[in-house]
């Protein structure tokens, strides 16, 4: 356990430094995903965490869970009703939608995606949305469950499709986007889809810079 703690001290550290000191950002961020969000296979030490951590005059507000789809999009209702004062709302979403994923797929992830901003904006229209395009998965290290689950090449296709679609939305709708798919290296991926640390780290460092980006 000391062992573990101290690799999380080391990440943290490292991931503290990296980041820049003065940002426009303020307030309350919401974070909306699925397991990579709550922080599946790390202990609960997502890309909030380190966020919230790295950030302390910030309340980063971690609305992950387990299995989440943009299917599941009713979800995000009574996560609004907890949050109407959210500054931002960030949606991290649809790689489990994408089981052997077709075009077909990807575009019910696109609807599905402008359905959730519609409701941010009737439950607050001063909430910045932002769009975080899935990271990739890593075929040569899934594992044989995530395998099973038909997590594979289709998926691996249709990601990159995703981000498209994400995009051409964002554009659409006048909201931010941030892509995430190569932002986790192949070895930072504990089962070929959940990142480790280092790959949580990754995308907290990319969400970061891409917000100030954003909102300067």
């Amino acid at each position: 356990m000391r062992i573990k703690n101290f690799f999380i001290a080391v990440i943290f550290l490292t991931f503290f430094m990296a980041m820049t000191s003065s940002s426009g950002i303020k307030g309350k961020v919401v974070c909306f995903g699925d397991s990579i969000t709550h922080g599946a296979k790390v202990d609960g030490h997502s890309w909030v965490y380190f966020l919230s951590k790295g950030h302390k005059n910030i309340n980063f507000v971690n609305a992950g869970r387990n299995g989440r789809k943009t299917s599941d999009k009713d979800q995000i209702l009574p996560v609004l009703k907890e949050n109407p004062d959210a500054d931002y709302f960030l949606i991290f979403l649809g790689v489990n939608d994408l089981k052997d994923g077709n075009d077909s797929l990807v575009n019910v992830c696109v609807e599905n995606m402008k359905w959730m901003i519609e409701k941010i904006r009737e439950a607050n229209s001063k909430t910045k949305i932002v769009i975080l395009s899935p990271s990739d998965i890593n075929l040569k290290t899934m594992s044989a469950l995530n395998r099973k689950k038909k997590y594979n090449e289709n998926t691996k296709r249709s990601l990159k499709k995703l981000e498209a679609g994400y995009k051409h939305l964002a554009d659409e709708d006048s909201v931010g986007f941030i892509s995430l798919l190569n932002k986790v290296s192949p070895p930072n991926y504990v089962d070929g889809l959940h990142p480790n640390l280092k790959g949580q780290q990754q995308i907290a460092n990319a969400v970061w810079i891409e917000m100030n980006r954003l909102f300067k």
